[in-house]
């Protein structure tokens, strides 16, 4: 009872904390050095009060969407087309990533090069030796997978592996995508931001090292974490990227949670379980709906 009353209590504190949010970020704002902010923000992005704040805005959305069905229809629509677009853009990794690939090949297999110099007018816009190059191939393949997955989720371009969903009839469907993103797919990516969230702020700023257990913590000064090979060294980018993949995770369960909510409410239309970005252009041509919602 006692954990259930404490619970109860940060959930409360949660919607609190959501309604003087303005006062908070002036709160933090108004700190007198650059220390005490970074401090802040630190210790603020895994922290409980933190998680209860991002599910009461949740919470909120979703009793907004059941009262009224237009804004439950435009949060949804929000939500994947903000991953749409993000991951629209991220896919274009993949020509730059195999440009780039022919051009490391291209000056050393054929040329016998080991640098690629790109300097038009005297202005030098890349001057890499082709073994950070390659290296940098890796980060291409880390920008396309954190930003692209929520939008290949979207549209349903994941490999599925089921014995029971793929037979089931499409209400049956969103009640098990319905508690399969409340029970796995939320936590999962919660859980993968919490980890993340002290690994990448150790990766970027000089501080005393974090876990998922500090209570304080120390900040010194912005420091990136490199490698010191000869390879593509930002280790700290791929860390960063970690925690961008998760946040953007979160918000497509989000969205796909509130898409099933949506469909089971509206008993009488037809509302996919994954959309289809691609149907955009024909609703430009008038062959199909703009939004399946």
């Amino acid at each position: 009872m006692e954990a259930l009353g404490t619970l109860l209590l940060n959930i409360l504190m949660g919607f609190w904390n959501l309604l003087i949010l303005p006062w908070h970020i002036y709160e933090w704002f108004m700190l007198d050095t650059l220390k005490k902010k970074m401090n802040a923000l630190t210790m603020t992005g895994m922290s409980h009060e933190f998680f209860f704040v991002v599910l009461a805005l949740v919470l909120v959305l979703i009793g907004l969407g059941i009262y009224k069905r237009s804004f439950l229809r435009k949060t949804v629509t929000g939500l994947e087309s903000f991953n749409g677009r993000i991951g629209r853009f991220a896919a274009w990794f993949a020509l730059l990533m195999t440009l780039q690939q022919v051009a490391i090949i291209a000056v050393g297999q054929i040329f016998r090069g080991n640098e690629i110099l790109i300097a038009p007018l005297g202005i030098t816009l890349i001057g890499e030796e082709l073994q950070w190059l390659s290296g940098q191939l890796k980060f291409y393949n880390t920008i396309l997978i954190a930003l692209a997955s929520a939008y290949t989720f979207i549209e349903g371009g994941h490999v599925r592996v089921d014995l029971v969903y793929s037979s089931c009839k499409q209400r049956t469907k969103h009640w098990i995508d319905l508690f399969g993103t409340l029970f796995f797919f939320i936590p999962s990516t919660v859980m993968l931001w919490w980890f993340a969230w002290p690994i990448a702020m150790n990766a970027m700023f000089a501080q005393k090292p974090m876990n998922i257990w500090s209570s304080s913590a120390r900040w010194r000064d912005f420091r990136f974490e490199i490698s010191g090979t000869a390879e593509f060294s930002w280790v700290w980018s791929f860390k960063f990227m970690v925690l961008v993949f998760a946040a953007l995770m979160f918000i497509c369960a989000i969205g796909f949670l509130m898409r099933n909510i949506l469909a089971l409410l509206e008993k009488d239309k037809t509302i996919p379980t994954h959309y289809s970005f691609d149907d955009e252009h024909a609703a430009k041509i008038g062959d199909a709906p703009a939004h399946p919602l």
